[in-house]
């Protein structure tokens, strides 16, 4: 089986809330909720990997040193295996902009199972929850 590595990040405002990202329509899992980030390419760095990814998602521009790392999510989907580090980020430059169509939502802890997500996703909650 296929091993995908996907780098996750928490972007956590002064409020405590996270921001989340509705999956735009024609990717798969489209509508569900997620935490912005993305596949690592090849040579990349998952932290590289989210410096990116934000950059190119919502327009934010961040470090390696404001990136730490919380937990992990390992998932076997019907073709591949999704193995996701999620890091916290309490520090960007500018403001979180949709720019490939997706919904973006601050939410508090306590209510990001409000929010459907994918299978991969919801382990990381309770991670998140008890550190923030």
């Amino acid at each position: 089986m296929k091993l995908v590595l996907v780098a996750a990040c928490a972007l956590v405002d002064r409020d405590g809330r996270v921001l989340l990202a509705r999956r735009p329509e024609g990717k798969p899992m489209a509508g569900l909720w997620e935490f912005p980030g993305g596949k690592v390419e090849p040579g990349e760095t998952p932290e590289a990997c989210l410096i990116r990814e934000l950059h190119e998602e919502l327009g934010v521009d961040s470090w390696e040193s404001c990136l730490a790392p919380l937990t992990f999510a390992s998932h076997s989907y019907p073709d591949f295996h999704l193995l996701m580090p999620l890091f916290i980020c309490r520090k960007w430059r500018g403001v979180p902009q949709p720019r490939e169509a997706q919904d973006l939502a601050w939410v508090r802890p306590e209510r990001l199972r409000d929010y459907p997500m994918p299978p991969a996703d919801l382990p990381l909650i309770p991670h998140l929850q008890d550190w923030l």
